[in-house]
């Protein structure tokens, strides 16, 4: 194998990284159907955890190692403006994302457990809305690695932006299709009843 190119190659690492989210998502899933870990993360930020796990890990990490990974091919560049940019988007994404999804498992699991505490006379514990201040500092964790995602995305869009502000359009001849082609065109045409055009 290459993995020594993990160190090297950032685009590698988005793929790599998206592919445990990916992996991680996939079997998260199925755990969270069987019924007794069902009950405790039902209507819980675990859930909103697990569907950002594989929209943001799985989807959108191996999305942005793609777009890396096509930009400077459709542009006729070697490699992006700033590989030092993407390499400075994977960590500040990958952080981002950990800490976003890490915020609502904890959040998750720890609602899903006041949600359940009973006092011994029946009556619950805490309140619904003792539950959602409980999710504050979370919520502040939660906000904090969307944020890191949101500028990777902006370092993102300006390497883009570089990369292509240096390109030049080419005005490339099209071919025109030969006489054997045009003369089968017109066969066909005949034989379908097709009206040409000369």
């Amino acid at each position: 194998g290459a993995w020594h190119k993990l160190r090297s190659d950032p685009i590698l690492k988005f793929l790599i990284v998206s592919l445990s989210f990916y992996g991680m998502a996939t079997f998260e899933g199925p755990m969270m159907s069987i019924k007794t870990i069902n009950s405790l993360s039902h209507y819980t930020d675990w859930t909103v955890a697990h569907v950002h796990a594989g929209a943001l890990g799985w989807v959108g990490f191996i999305t942005m190692g793609s777009i890396y990974y096509l930009i400077p091919r459709l542009a006729s560049k070697r490699e992006m403006y700033s590989v030092q940019l993407v390499e400075a988007h994977f960590w500040v994404a990958t952080i981002g994302i950990v800490l976003y999804i890490a915020a609502m498992w904890i959040a998750g699991v720890m609602q899903g457990l006041m949600w359940r505490a009973v006092n011994p006379d029946g009556t619950l514990t805490y309140t619904f809305a003792e539950s959602v201040k409980a999710t504050y500092p979370y919520y502040a964790v939660r906000f904090l690695g969307g944020l890191l995602y949101l500028s990777g995305m902006l370092m993102m869009a300006f390497n883009t932006w570089k990369t292509l502000a240096g390109t030049v359009n080419v005005d490339a001849p099209i071919p025109q299709p030969n006489k054997p082609h045009d003369a089968h065109a017109e066969a066909c045409a005949v034989e379908s009843h097709v009206p040409t055009h000369a």
